[in-house]
C-alpha cells in the first residue's frame, strides 16, 4: 500500500509539473538564446585590494580563462559573456554592497565571492535578489545551509575534518590526535576545520588528547607547545592560516616532535612553505587541487593555462575557471531558479580543472579531494614542495565507514 500511495504521488507530481501548476519562481534575468540579446552578465565579486588581494587575483584569472574559453564555444544559451568585476576590498560589509550593485546592473549570476566572512555577508542578499552564484573558494558549512541560489565548487569544513580524520584513523592507522587552533575573532576557517576533525577523528574510535589554542604571547604559546608534544599524540592537527601554520609546524619539530602533522587545504599555499622550515618531517594535508591529478580535463586545462598565462595555475585559479564553468551550466536556458537548481543537480562525475564534480540539492558537493604530502627542501636555499599522495571523494570515506 505505501509503494502504492508513493508511487501515486509521483505521478501527480509529473502531470502537475506537465500542466504548469508546480509553483515557479522567475529568475530575474532569464538566459535563453536570443541573437539579438545583449551578453549575459556575470558578476565575479573577489578581493583585488586589502589583505586578501593575491588569491583575489589568481582567482580572477581562472574566471577570466573560463570566460574566454565561453566565448570561445557557445557561450552561456548561445550568448557571450561579459564579466562584472568589483573588488571586495576584503571587506564582507564592500562585499555586500557590491551584490546589491551588481542586481541593479542586470547580472544573471555570480561567482564569488573569496572568504568565508565575505560570502556569509553576501547570502541574505543572493537569497532575496534571486542570484544564481557558485563560490569558488570559501569552505564554511553555513554558506550553502538553507540556500536554493548558492552551489560551491569547494569542498566544506566539514568535509575537510572528515577526511583530515579518516586519512589519519584508516590510512595512517593512528590512534592518539592532537589539535592546534587559532581562535581569532576572524578565524572562522581554522576553528571550524579543528572542530570538524576533532569530532570526526572520536567518531571513528581515536582519542583527541589535548587541544593548544593560538592566544597569549610567543612565550606563553611555546610552554603551551611543549605539553602538547608531552600528551604524546601520534599525530598534531596545526588549523590555521599559511604563515601561522607554517611558523608551527617549524617550531613543533625544533622541539624535537617526530610525528605526523596534518592541516587543511590552506597549506597548500608558497606562504606556509616558505615558513615551514627546510626539514618539515612527516606532513599531510587535504589539498582542492593538484597539478599532478591525471585527468584529461585537467592536464588540458593546466597547459593552456601556462601558454596563455606563462605561469602554471594553482587552486586558486583551478578554482575560479571551474566555478564559472559550473555556474554556465546552471544558468544554461534557465528561466527559474527551478531550472537553475535541475541543472546544477544535473552535474554527476563533472570533469573539471581542479576535480571531478558531482552537485546536490541544497547546494552540497562531493568532488575530488587530494592528499599531499611535503618534500623536504632540496637545498639550503629552496624551499619544500608539495607533492600528490592520493585522491578520493567523500563516497569513498563513507565506503570505509560501512565496511
Amino acid at each position: 500500500m505505501r509503494q502504492w500511495i508513493i508511487q501515486l504521488a509521483v505521478a501527480v507530481a509529473a502531470a502537475m509539473m506537465a500542466a504548469g501548476c508546480m509553483p515557479v519562481t522567475p529568475l530575474p534575468q532569464p538566459v535563453l538564446p536570443d541573437a539579438l540579446a545583449e551578453p549575459v552578465k556575470i558578476g565575479v565579486l573577489l578581493p583585488l585590494s586589502g589583505a586578501d588581494s593575491e588569491y583575489g587575483e589568481r582567482t580572477l584569472r581562472g574566471v577570466e580563462f573560463a570566460c574566454s574559453e565561453l566565448n570561445n564555444g557557445r557561450g552561456i544559451s548561445d550568448r557571450r559573456v561579459e564579466l562584472l568585476v568589483r573588488d571586495t576590498k576584503s571587506s564582507p560589509a564592500e562585499a555586500r554592497r557590491q551584490v546589491e550593485e551588481l542586481s541593479r546592473q542586470g547580472i544573471a549570476g555570480l561567482v564569488g565571492p573569496y572568504s568565508t566572512n565575505e560570502a556569509l555577508a553576501i547570502k541574505p542578499a543572493v537569497e532575496a535578489l534571486l542570484i544564481p552564484t557558485v563560490v569558488p573558494l570559501a569552505t564554511n558549512d553555513e554558506i550553502t545551509a538553507g540556500t536554493r541560489m548558492i552551489y560551491r565548487a569547494c569542498f566544506t569544513d566539514s568535509q575537510q575534518g572528515e577526511a583530515l580524520a579518516a586519512y589519519a584513523w584508516y590510512w595512517r592507522k593512528l590512534l592518539r590526535l592532537a589539535i592546534v587552533v587559532n581562535l581569532d575573532d576572524m578565524a572562522t576557517y581554522s576553528r571550524s576545520v579543528a572542530l570538524e576533525a576533532a569530532n570526526a577523528f572520536s567518531d571513528l574510535g581515536g582519542s583527541v588528547v589535548h587541544t593548544v589554542e593560538f592566544e597569549g604571547d610567543k612565550k606563553e604559546f611555546g610552554q603551551k607547545l611543549r605539553e602538547l608534544v608531552s600528551y604524546g599524540p601520534q599525530a598534531i592537527l596545526i588549523s590555521g592560516e599559511p604563515g601561522n601554520a607554517g611558523r608551527v609546524v617549524k617550531y613543533i619539530r625544533g622541539l624535537g616532535y617526530r610525528g605526523l602533522l596534518l592541516g587543511p587545504e590552506s597549506w597548500d599555499d608558497p606562504v606556509f612553505l616558505r615558513e615551514c622550515g627546510g626539514q618539515p618531517g612527516d606532513c599531510a594535508f587535504i589539498g582542492l587541487y593538484s597539478g599532478e591529478f591525471d585527468l584529461p580535463e585537467q592536464l588540458a586545462f593546466r597547459q593552456e593555462f601556462r601558454r596563455t598565462n606563462f605561469i602554471y595555475p594553482g587552486s586558486c585559479e583551478a578554482q575560479g575557471y571551474d566555478a564559472l564553468k559550473l555556474l554556465a551550466i546552471g544558468l544554461s536556458r534557465a528561466q527559474s531558479v527551478e531550472d537553475f537548481n535541475r541543472n546544477m543537480q544535473s552535474v554527476r562525475n563533472h570533469p573539471g580543472a581542479a576535480a571531478l564534480y558531482t552537485l546536490k540539492p541544497g547546494g552540497e558537493i562531493d568532488r575530488t579531494m587530494f592528499v599531499k604530502t611535503i618534500r623536504p627542501a632540496a637545498t639550503p636555499d629552496s624551499v619544500p614542495e608539495s607533492r600528490l599522495s592520493g585522491s578520493f571523494t567523500m563516497r569513498k570515506i563513507e565506503q570505509l565507514k560501512e565496511d
